[in-house]
């Protein structure tokens, strides 16, 4: 996707969508351009994203558009055209129908907003901070299992779990965080202590406490022996 106005590496939130209307309906009267805005939340609810929607506004060419977007420095998205029928007497509820034809541009745009939210949050972080929040992650992933929680907030907080594991592995060699992944979802009780095992084991190498570190690695090792078998 390319932006006509903006960076998409960048996206700010706040967008605005539009198309070059053809067809001569008396509703759009001198309009030229149909645009809708679009801001998405930096809060999330339920590991979901939150985003208004607003309804379509009639623009009389790209000039006056292009005056707002700048002047609001929000991100301009063309859509290309749309065609509307004379003898269409709702535009609103005819806008409606076409939602589904630009919901794929959409999505795009939220990947793109959502992609650099995480390049943020794990820029700022340091290990002792990647390696605490894995530990957090990791043990919220447990109880869901156990408590047979939501299938989809298990795939988000792993999806989490190894966006952690890249950063890990590009700070420190070491830090396994791949190989409990692999363990997380089982049913056996035992997994809860190699969470526990494992985050003492990534802080024991951090603090280069190596002996430690070995102990538990050994640990880890007679837990993983029985599970596997």
């Amino acid at each position: 996707m390319d932006l006509e106005h903006g960076d998409i590496k960048k996206p700010t939130g706040n967008a605005i969508i539009y198309w070059n209307i053809k067809g001569e309906n008396p509703l759009v009267k001198q309009a030229k351009i149909i645009a809708s805005n679009f801001v998405i939340s930096p809060l999330q609810f339920n590991d979901e994203t939150l985003m208004v929607n607003f309804p379509p506004i009639l623009i009389e060419n790209h000039d006056k558009l292009i005056e707002i977007v700048v002047a609001q420095n929000v991100d301009l998205i063309q859509g290309g055209e749309i065609f509307i029928p004379k003898e269409i007497t709702d535009f609103n509820k005819f806008y409606r129908k076409q939602i589904d034809k630009y919901n794929d541009i959409i999505q795009e745009y939220l990947l793109a907003f959502k992609e650099q939210g995480k390049q943020k949050h794990t820029s700022n972080r340091n290990l002792p901070q990647l390696i605490n929040e894995a530990g957090e992650l990791m043990v919220n992933v447990r109880k869901l299992v156990k408590a047979r929680g939501k299938r989809t907030l298990i795939d988000v907080k792993i999806e989490k779990l190894k966006e952690i594991e890249e950063n890990l592995n590009s700070e420190m060699r070491g830090l396994d965080l791949g190989r409990i992944l692999r363990y997380i979802e089982k049913p056996d009780r035992e997994v809860d202590e190699l969470v526990d095992l494992y985050t003492r084991k990534f802080f024991a190498i951090f603090l280069e406490d190596y002996e430690k570190a070995d102990f538990l690695k050994q640990e880890i090792k007679k837990i993983e022996n029985s599970i596997s078998g």
